[in-house]
């Protein structure tokens, strides 16, 4: 009985002391606002972090609202200070300024890293990815190295916008400077990661701000980096790196990666073998006919993407339905996707574009040219 006593007699004081506090709060704007609730917050955090989103309407202006979040951050009041950024009352832009000049503040207050450190487990995707202003502003090293630690570890998952968007930050920060770290996580997360996303967010660690040029020097860092991912990482994820260095122009970067992707199928001069065929249609007195040329193409490595150099050639071939009347202007060209592993990879080929054809109402020829060598 006495201890229950006891207890409601000193209890008493202290929570009508805290009410006082969220009057006095509840009747503040203008700098007071952020004083009193951090007099409020010392009184009693639980009691602050209820009061907190009422109090967002006595924020006149952003310099408000910031000195709010950052007594609140001060005090350790952390979650309804990571969901600010979502409250429908605040223009986009209130938000992003809002977010910038608390991470611009960071240097000087280390709750601030330890604040972006924990929205990171604590948030979901769009909560964070609101808060990239801040996290792009704060310029703390120990900020710096965590973001760089958390990026080069990249989660078990193929999907995850949270880990996109410290990328995102990671790479306005440091521009190709962030290479590195996406050169280590894309081979870590190659098995089971977001690998692809890495890619993109190395393709956009180089990109040039608006009215720049594009740096041959932060290009061939790109292709460097992408290489010795290739040659780190599975084939099929390697087919994937030496496609966006040729789909980028890099065609010759791409092929160094040839003899990793397809080691047993270089001959003993270290070139690679493909199919090509070009499609030559006509009318015959009312008989649709095709021929197939067919022709092997020797390439020396020097080209991941072979079309554009056998178009030509081929298309050069003597006709062989030159007294009909002709289809088209031009004969459609094609090769192999891969270099080939035997002739029965190029006959399987073969058989698939003929069956492909006499389904469309053709009657299929084909015709075994000359091999090509490609300079």
């Amino acid at each position: 009985m006495w201890l229950i006593l006891a207890t409601l007699l000193s209890s008493g004081p202290a929570e009508a002391a805290c009410n006082s506090l969220v009057r006095r709060a509840s009747a503040s704007s203008g700098k007071s606002l952020a004083k009193n609730f951090a007099a409020l917050a010392r009184c009693s955090s639980d009691e602050a972090e209820i009061q907190f989103e009422s109090l967002l309407p006595r924020a006149k202006t952003v310099n408000d609202l910031v000195a709010l979040s950052m007594a609140a951050i001060e005090s350790d009041v952390w979650t309804p200070v990571w969901r600010v950024l979502s409250h429908d009352a605040l223009d986009y832009d209130v938000r992003d300024q809002v977010a910038q000049k608390i991470g611009a503040n960071c240097m000087t207050n280390p709750k601030i890293v330890a604040f972006f450190k924990g929205a990171y487990f604590a948030l979901r995707d769009l909560e964070f990815q609101q808060w990239d202003d801040g996290m792009v502003a704060c310029m703390d090293p120990d900020w710096a190295t965590w973001v760089d630690q958390q990026a080069a570890n990249p989660p078990q998952s193929i999907f995850d916008e949270k880990y996109n968007a410290l990328l995102n930050v990671l790479t306005i920060r440091k521009g190709a400077d962030a290479l590195p770290v996406l050169e280590r996580a894309a081979i870590k997360g190659a098995a089971a990661g977001p690998f692809n996303a890495i890619l993109i967010q190395m393709e956009a660690a180089v990109q040039p701000g608006i009215g720049e040029a594009k740096s041959p020097e932060n290009q061939a860092r790109l292709e460097a980096a992408l290489v010795n991912i290739a040659s780190n990482v599975d084939r099929k994820n390697a087919r994937s790196v030496a496609d966006r260095l040729a789909n980028s122009g890099a065609n010759e970067s791409a092929a160094q990666l040839l003899s990793s992707i397809y080691p047993n199928r270089a001959d003993s001069d270290g070139s690679f073998t493909y199919g090509a065929t070009s499609v030559e249609k006509a009318n015959c007195e009312g008989t649709k006919k095709l021929v197939l040329h067919i022709a092997k193409i020797e390439e020396p490595g020097k080209r991941w993407i072979i079309l554009n150099d056998v178009r030509a050639p081929m298309r050069a071939l003597k006709p062989r339905l030159s007294k009909c009347q002709a289809e088209g202007s031009e004969w459609g060209v094609s090769t192999t996707s891969e270099p080939l592993a035997s002739s029965k990879d190029l006959a399987r080929w073969v058989d698939s574009l003929e069956k492909q054809w006499i389904d469309k109402g053709y009657d299929v020829t084909v015709r075994k040219e000359k091999t090509i060598r490609l300079p």
